[in-house]
């Protein structure tokens, strides 16, 4: 296992008072002018990343819930390519009939980590299960239904561990948590969510129990983004924390990976790896053979 993990938490300040307006007769799109705003502070950040060394540059970047536009979907293809790093980003509403659904990409460059120039970037889509409150309202409102992904997705990224996904309210799902447990060494979840400080809360518990790195990426918007790792030192765990609204921002963090492996593999070596005991019950449910680097 490498040592640790890059990891890019773009916040995008997509408005949805701006992006969204209720129409009960077109499907459900982002308004072009703010696409192409918060487009704009995408590429600011992923342009900084063609050319930076292997060293400084992420594995992976992760943009929040609903930041891409459908027009730019191909572009975070390229841009995958371009940097060569995995990029998973909150895709716009997804309207088929009367139906909506709220989708991630994840594009997966060729030759990863950091190969460029192949124009082979493999992609999957992952999807939301359960809608916020303000989410149901506004598609009733459209007179339009939310369409739920059944699914649970599960990255593996060989030997930088296996990350969970996850889209906003679905940080709420305990089932789907449980499945988790034991199998990931990271867990990923993408927001577009103002209740910062229930999801601080969840983030450290999530993590204690799942027994895994946890990332926030939210919308800059809002703030709230956050990265927290199990260290058994208390101002260790977390590894970054962003407050305030209305701020654009991009942090490059670094979760640990060889020596987390270990501290799940082994309870009796987490003090001397430098993390918290794990949690009661915890199985260890990996295998190791599915984690070989092609």
């Amino acid at each position: 296992m490498k040592k640790e993990l890059k990891v890019a938490i773009v916040q995008t300040t997509l408005d949805n008072r701006v992006a969204w307006k209720i129409d009960k007769h077109l499907p459900i799109k982002m308004d072009y002018a703010e696409a192409a705003r918060v487009w704009s502070e995408i590429i600011h950040t992923l342009d900084d990343f063609v050319n930076i060394e292997d060293s400084r540059k992420p594995d992976i970047v992760l943009l929040p819930e609903l930041s891409v536009a459908e027009r730019f979907e191909l572009e975070i293809k390229k841009l995958a390519d371009q940097t060569g790093c995995i990029i998973i980003a909150g895709l716009d509403f997804k309207t088929q009939g009367n139906n909506v659904e709220n989708k991630a990409l994840v594009a997966i460059p060729y030759k990863w980590p950091h190969g460029v120039g192949h124009s082979r970037t493999k992609t999957f889509y992952f999807g939301k299960h359960f809608p916020a409150l303000e989410e149901t309202l506004f598609f009733e409102n459209c007179c339009k239904t939310f369409k739920p992904c059944n699914q649970f997705y599960l990255l593996d990224a060989r030997e930088y561990g296996r990350i969970g996904l996850a889209i906003c309210a679905d940080f709420y799902d305990i089932e789907r948590f449980a499945l988790y447990k034991g199998r990931i060494q990271h867990l990923f979840i993408l927001a577009y969510n103002k209740d910062v400080k229930s999801f601080n809360y969840l983030c450290e518990a999530i993590s204690r129990l799942v027994y895994c790195n946890v990332v926030i990426c939210n919308t800059g918007h809002y703030g709230g983004s956050i990265c927290f790792s199990l260290k058994d030192k208390e101002w260790k765990r977390y590894i970054y924390r962003h407050e305030g609204a209305n701020l654009f921002t991009s942090q490059v963090v670094r979760l640990p990976v060889r020596d987390f492996f270990e501290t799940q593999k082994i309870d009796s070596v987490t003090h001397e790896k430098g993390f918290k005991n794990q949690p009661p019950g915890y199985q260890w449910l990996y295998n190791n053979n599915d984690n070989k680097k092609e």
